[in-house]
């Protein structure tokens, strides 16, 4: 097994085990990502660090603030993950600002054209709606118990079945080619002029 193979698989275990313990899609993914990868030894980012990303990432759940609305949380988290991964922080934009293209690409062709294929749109109403022919408003508790119950009968709770596992799949995947293939500003550029 290739070690893309094993963060994948852990990747995707881990969701699933984490939606069960620590409950919300956007930092389930982020959380699956981070740890999939630092079981075969690549480390993004330490721990404590991690915990304050964390943080910050438990809001945009459910689509942001768990109304279903706005992006997918498992691809928010997902998408964190890739752009942390790709490293373009302030400096490199005051260097040339067109570096935020680099993270644009990946987030875009590793995670975006990936989940609009699977589930015909980005938010996470779009989402519900592909995997249980509806969505609801899980801000109302009785609603978030009924979207958890859909959940378990679909079989959401297994690595091939969980939307937050397929995000944190996708990220790993990402990420490990970005670092096997390393995409600058020129490949960009040649892809988009060629």
């Amino acid at each position: 097994m290739t070690q893309m193979e094993k963060a994948v698989q852990k990747a995707r275990e881990l969701a699933t085990e984490y939606q069960g313990t620590l409950v919300g899609c956007g930092h389930c993914s982020f959380a699956a990502t981070i740890d999939a990868l630092r079981s075969v030894g690549i480390e993004l980012v330490d721990e404590r660090l991690e915990n304050e990303m964390f943080k910050g990432l438990m809001g945009l759940t459910g689509g942001i603030g768990n109304m279903a609305y706005g992006t997918c949380g498992a691809l928010t988290g997902a998408g964190f993950a890739v752009s942390l991964a790709v490293g373009i922080g302030r400096k490199e934009l005051d260097e040339d600002k067109r570096n935020r293209w680099i993270s644009y690409y990946h987030v875009r062709e590793g995670l975006g054209k990936k989940w609009i294929e699977e589930y015909r749109g980005l938010t996470c109403r779009d989402t519900q709606i592909v995997n249980f022919g509806r969505a609801w408003n899980s801000r109302m508790p009785e609603m978030s118990k009924q979207l958890f119950d859909a959940a378990q009968k679909r079989g959401c709770r297994t690595p091939d079945a969980c939307t937050i596992a397929d995000a944190a799949a996708m990220a790993v995947e990402t990420i490990i080619d970005m670092r096997e293939n390393p995409r600058d500003l020129e490949y960009l550029k040649e892809k988009h002029e060629g």
